[in-house]
């Protein structure tokens, strides 16, 4: 049985998703389906929403990408009692890093590919780091936060290549918020 929190989530991911392949039309449908269409989608043959919210909700075949972190790992110390909680597959053209606090909280940093319009708090030539917190780049970031963010970014810059990047399937956040609107921040 789903928890009140994520039958709201899955809800509104639906409901934004629905909205998005409205207002997008069939472009959108098109690059959201799994496979590529071989030709092109008129909106009488786009997939319904939920499948295209089960595409967004499947878990990835590919583990996550661990060694664009290397050395850290999960449980990593990144200072001011932050540390490496979690890093999620590649879903939706991002990967979840979940960097949690010793005083109980926690926070996602998408990682996305740094097409040249970096969003994030931080990036490197390669890979984009946005930290998700519900305030759309207008909210004031914890200083501690902050670093602990700029100490994974300096492990991906060491490990980054324009090849890897590509490989592990990350999109810049505008191309994600494009094919997949909003229901791609609540992963």
């Amino acid at each position: 049985m789903l928890s009140r929190r994520a039958f709201v989530g899955k809800l509104a991911a639906g409901a934004a998703v629905a909205g998005a392949v409205t207002t997008i039309g069939s472009r959108a449908q098109g690059r959201a389906v799994a496979e590529p269409a071989t030709a092109p989608l008129t909106p009488g043959d786009a997939p319904p929403a939920t499948a295209v919210t089960e595409a967004l909700a499947a878990p990835s075949a590919a583990p996550p990408p661990w060694e664009l972190l290397a050395p850290l790992a999960a449980g990593a110390a990144l200072g001011r009692g932050w540390q490496v909680a979690a890093l999620s597959p590649v879903q939706a053209g991002s990967c979840v890093l979940t960097l949690a606090h010793a005083g109980g909280r926690t926070h996602r940093v998408h990682l996305c590919r740094n097409a040249g319009e970096p969003a994030g708090l931080v990036h490197t030539e390669q890979v984009d780091l946005l930290v998700m917190n519900g305030g759309a780049g207008e909210l004031a970031t914890d200083e501690g936060l902050a670093q602990a963010v700029a100490t994974v970014a300096h492990a991906v810059a060491r490990n980054e290549s324009a090849a890897r990047v590509a490989e592990v399937g990350l999109l810049a956040h505008a191309e994600r918020m494009d094919r997949f609107g909003a229901s791609a921040q609540l992963r």
